[in-house]
């Protein structure tokens, strides 16, 4: 019998869990490395909920392009030189899963696990979780047709699922959104997506464990990991020994040291990502929109216009480079004019927890017989949150809801980095 877990991490993959393990009936002890109200990767990404953007990081082409991007700091993506072993050998592996059999894999795998994403999403509301929710669709905007139609051929395995790419032209994609410049020539209108305000959510989300009697431990790193044979019996977190019938690793990019620790490392890596918000009120927006050529995300909420974007390899704390700041605004401008250009913005950044293969790693740590992992969602921790705990939740019922099957978790399995 399973009567308490618990959840190291309190992102919004940790809480997700959390808030269903609890609905489970656990008790649930969340334990956290960071203080009470400090920001992380949760909070410092555009918030979105896109099954259509669901895709391997690591595709045809990739190499390519980060060669060209190299001499650019302020490119889209970028390889920070290091010459730390494990960084090296994750970027290899990675370079291996650009092709299309493995990202024709990937993109069908996830696809399979976003059917129910948006009816997760309707179930925290109706259950009293409380964050700021739009469901006015995404817009995907281009100044290439080409670009357009590679989008377009990358997002139609979604239309099994329901999730639908429809092409308008530049003067129609203006009509719904009249802060687009005249460089924008095409689109794509994608009228399921949503998107949420992310810190509303990480407070939604705990809240709602804290009524359902979750307990937090803040500021309380995992240094050890306490095992007996094939069982783990506590971690010390802290300076307190937290027990627990079973353990969950959701601490994104770190999740790979906590599994080092439980006794098999993963190759979890961080991909660093930038934003910052604007306030000036100069560009009003009604949908969520992506700078396709720019890979550039902009997302209206109720008090600022959020944007965020670029993947940086080879960085391993939270120093903003202005470069890259510099970089997104400027080539956000060139399809929303609008924008501010006298403003130097004040961003942040997220360490999004990165796979070799671009998927993410959910099941059983190969080895431990109470120890599950949720991690390496890349940019889809929002949207992948909520089924994510569903899959965590039906493992430890043995399998038998429908979400928790063989052959939708196969794929993310810990197991196939053995």
């Amino acid at each position: 019998m399973t009567d308490s877990a618990v959840i190291v991490g309190a992102g919004v993959i940790g809480l997700a869990t959390a808030y269903r393990l609890a609905r489970d009936g656990l008790a649930v002890t969340v334990v956290d490395a960071a203080s009470e109200g400090a920001a992380g990767t949760s909070v410092h990404n555009a918030g979105w909920i896109v099954p259509i953007m669901s895709a391997p990081v690591p595709a045809p082409g990739m190499l390519g392009k980060a060669v060209r991007w190299m001499v650019r700091r302020d490119s889209p993506l970028y390889v920070r030189p290091s010459p730390r072993p494990d960084h090296v050998r994750f970027m290899l592996r990675m370079l291996r899963h650009c092709n299309p059999e493995d990202f024709a894999h990937g993109a069908e795998a996830l696809t399979s696990l976003n059917e129910r994403t948006l009816a997760l999403f309707d179930e925290y509301e109706e259950d009293g979780v409380r964050f700021e929710h739009h469901r006015t669709g995404q817009l995907l905007v281009f100044t290439s047709r080409r670009t357009m139609e590679e989008y377009r051929a990358a997002t139609a395995p979604m239309e099994r699922i329901g999730h639908s790419a429809v092409p308008l032209s530049g003067d129609e994609l203006r009509d719904l959104e009249p802060a687009l410049g005249k460089q924008v020539l095409t689109g794509l209108r994608c009228p399921r997506e949503r998107h949420v305000d992310p810190v509303s959510l990480i407070r939604g989300l705990e809240d709602r464990c804290r009524g359902l009697g979750v307990r937090f431990l803040r500021d309380s790193r995992v240094a050890a990991v306490r095992s007996r044979g094939r069982a783990v019996d506590s971690v010390l977190a802290g300076g307190e020994e937290v027990e627990g019938d079973l353990f969950v690793l959701a601490a994104g990019a770190h999740t790979g040291s906590l599994a080092r620790l439980a006794g098999h490392p993963l190759p979890v890596r961080p991909g660093k990502g930038y934003g910052f918000d604007d306030t000036s009120g100069s560009v009003t927006l009604r949908h969520s929109v992506y700078l396709g050529e720019a890979k550039v995300a902009v997302t209206p909420l109720s008090d600022r216009l959020r944007l965020a974007g670029t993947m940086e390899f080879g960085s391993f704390d939270g120093a903003v480079d202005p470069h890259r700041l510099r970089g997104i605004a400027r080539s956000a401008r060139t399809y929303l004019p609008g924008l501010p250009s006298a403003v130097q913005p004040h961003g942040w950044t997220g360490l999004r927890p990165m796979t070799p293969d671009g998927l993410p790693v959910v099941g059983p740590l190969p080895g431990k017989d109470n120890v599950l992992v949720a991690t390496g969602h890349s940019m889809l921790g929002v949207t992948l949150a909520p089924v994510t705990a569903d899959l965590v939740s039906a493992h430890i019922a043995g399998g038998r809801r429908s979400t928790g099957t063989a052959h939708t978790a196969a794929p993310f399995s810990p197991r196939r980095f053995t």
